[in-house]
């Protein structure tokens, strides 16, 4: 049973963007909390605890999953310019805590981040467990606007891949991509790997409030519940 989700941020995220992160995550639950009733809210709803740049003081300095940095400097590509995303997300696995207190990992980063082939994207996840994005590509976009706009969509993007949805027993409105599975509705869960996709969803964001769209929202609600039963 997962009772919540885990926010982190790296050195070098400006307050502004961790505020984005928080909200919109919150903002995803609050909207599933809408949609069932007051029991589920109480209940199955998983809290959202923003954990930031993390450090655990009672443990000796650079040991084993003492603080982000340690991931970090544990996670670079070999070239030092990157974070290796799969191997991040290794280690999001392997915590020792994730058996005592299972929960969902959603991580910002302000650096460039690498997919398993080493290319330059700006999310990669372990669905069900865990998703980690970067500030860096957002920062590319034109003005305030659409940056706060991209990093919205980004942080549903992450969180979405981070929970499993769209499930994989979805039929309608959805399309593979390797072994992963995305909507094709105007939704925050449609591929987003560059620049070009944060773009187009910032542009989109000025007149699309919502961040999922209906199926996914319905799907973000299944999981939540079934991982409060135990059935995810």
């Amino acid at each position: 049973m997962k009772t919540f989700i885990s926010l982190t941020w790296t050195e070098g995220i400006s307050d502004g963007e961790a505020k984005v992160l928080i909200h919109t995550v919150a903002e995803m639950v609050i909207r599933v909390g809408e949609r069932v009733g007051p029991w589920f809210q109480s209940q199955a709803l998983p809290s959202v605890r923003p954990f930031g740049d993390w450090v655990i003081l009672a443990m000796p300095h650079g040991s084993a999953y003492s603080s982000v940095d340690w991931y970090l400097n544990h996670c670079r590509t070999p070239d030092g310019k990157r974070i290796d995303g799969p191997a991040y997300l290794r280690l999001v696995e392997m915590e020792p805590w994730q058996s005592s207190t299972p929960h969902f990992d959603v991580a910002l980063v302000a650096q460039d981040l690498a997919d398993a082939e080493g290319q330059s994207v700006a999310n990669v996840a372990l669905p069900g467990l865990a998703a980690v994005a970067s500030a860096h590509h957002v920062r590319k976009l034109g003005s305030q606007e659409a940056r706060v706009l991209g990093l919205r969509h980004l942080v549903a993007h992450a969180l979405g891949r981070a929970v499993g949805i769209p499930l994989p027993t979805r039929s309608t409105d959805v399309t593979p991509h390797g072994d992963d599975l995305y909507c094709t509705n105007l939704c925050a869960m449609r591929p987003c790997f560059h620049l070009r996709d944060l773009l187009e969803y910032s542009m989109e964001g000025m007149s699309q409030p919502n961040l999922y769209c209906d199926a996914c929202e319905h799907d973000l609600e299944a999981t939540f519940i079934g991982s409060h039963y135990g059935l995810s």
